[in-house]
């Protein structure tokens, strides 16, 4: 099963950046930029992990991350928040939390980290 990755920032910097880093660690990598119609594009491409910002123009993505994880569909993909906000441990006390959580900025290191530490979790 290849590694899948679905990275959602509205950020098109962003999106280039996570995916040249993990598409050069060997991780195939899809982006999408906003809230609307996330979930058929899950559907359509079953990732193993999503990295979702928190803060798309269209919705939140802790609303999003509680809507996968609470689909049977999909609830067993593992979901990383990704956000500059300095509240973002507070996901963790949402009702159906993320994996895991990236703090922007981060550095190559901490995202290749966190890849290798969640991914196998949905492999």
């Amino acid at each position: 099963m290849e590694n899948r990755v679905l990275v959602v920032d509205d950020n098109e910097f962003m999106l280039t950046l996570i995916s040249h880093i993990l598409d050069n660690e060997g991780y195939q990598v899809e982006t999408y930029n906003h809230a609307e119609g996330l979930m058929e594009q899950i559907n359509a491409y079953q990732p193993n992990l999503i990295i979702l910002d928190v803060q798309l123009p269209d919705g939140d993505g802790r609303d999003l991350c509680r809507q996968i994880k609470q689909s049977v569909q999909m609830q067993d993909i593992s979901v990383v928040m990704c956000s500059a906000l300095d509240d973002l441990k507070d996901c963790y006390n949402q009702q159906s939390p993320p994996d895991g959580i990236l703090q922007k900025p981060f550095d190559m290191r901490q995202l290749i980290n966190l890849m290798c530490e969640k991914l196998p979790l949905a492999a």
